[in-house]
């Protein structure tokens, strides 16, 4: 499968795509007991058009499901499903990355598609050296975070040349700041981990019509 590739309609927009996505893979990794990295890619016809990770371990790992053409991830967007696996050493789905992915000491992945109202947009995915590391309560974690993703980067569709640049860059760093504030507070009223505070901010943004940044700014504000 061909490596990453800039497709020519978000080639121009990569740089204004990146602090989005680190704020997606940055809030995965930190809300996830047992996560040892995150990472997510926008794919296109099976290529990679934009990518983010919190560490190499991510990014190796990432790189062996494209050079091999098999793994969670790849399959997570192609059939627009979470993927799930608890033990890569008896996990046989995909042989060829198991066996890479237990080169790098990994045991168990979670990842799920990051689908838009028009199309599937890519997947994103957390990695952990434990095996069992993910539950029922991760799943729904990591698919309100590829909603909120998924709304973020369509929205960002809609800005075009110094509006992505300047003002997208400042909101994803605000946003990844008000995310942070608004699970501590959580965190410190309700005795709440902070996997448990982000499923409260996201479920509290549901019933409000709100992102989860805008759900995290009326917290803090109102505080």
């Amino acid at each position: 499968m061909p490596d990453l590739v800039l497709a020519p309609d978000l080639a121009a927009t990569r740089r204004s795509l990146q602090p989005v996505l680190d704020l997606a893979t940055s809030i995965a990794a930190s809300s996830l007991p047992g996560a040892a990295g995150a990472g997510i890619s926008l794919i296109e016809e099976g290529v990679r058009v934009s990518t983010a990770s919190t560490n190499a371990l991510v990014s190796l790992a990432d790189e062996r499901q494209y050079e091999l053409g098999e793994g969670p991830c790849l399959t997570a967007w192609a059939t627009t499903t979470l993927v799930r696996i608890d033990d890569l050493d008896s996990d046989e789905r995909w042989p060829h990355w198991a066996e890479a992915g237990r080169a790098l000491h990994l045991r168990s992945v979670l990842s799920t598609a990051v689908i838009g109202t028009a199309r599937n947009l890519g997947a994103i995915k957390v990695y952990s050296e434990r095996p069992r590391a993910f539950d029922r309560s991760a799943e729904d974690l990591l698919l309100r975070l590829a909603d909120q993703s998924a709304i973020l980067l369509e929205n960002l569709q809609t800005l075009t040349g110094v509006e992505q640049s300047s003002a997208v860059v400042m909101a994803a760093l605000e946003a990844r700041q008000q995310v942070v504030l608004a699970q501590g507070i959580l965190m410190g009223r309700q005795g709440l981990s902070r996997q448990q505070a982000f499923l409260q901010l996201s479920q509290d943004a549901d019933r409000h019509g709100r992102t989860v940044a805008e759900e995290a700014a009326e917290l803090v504000t109102g505080t």
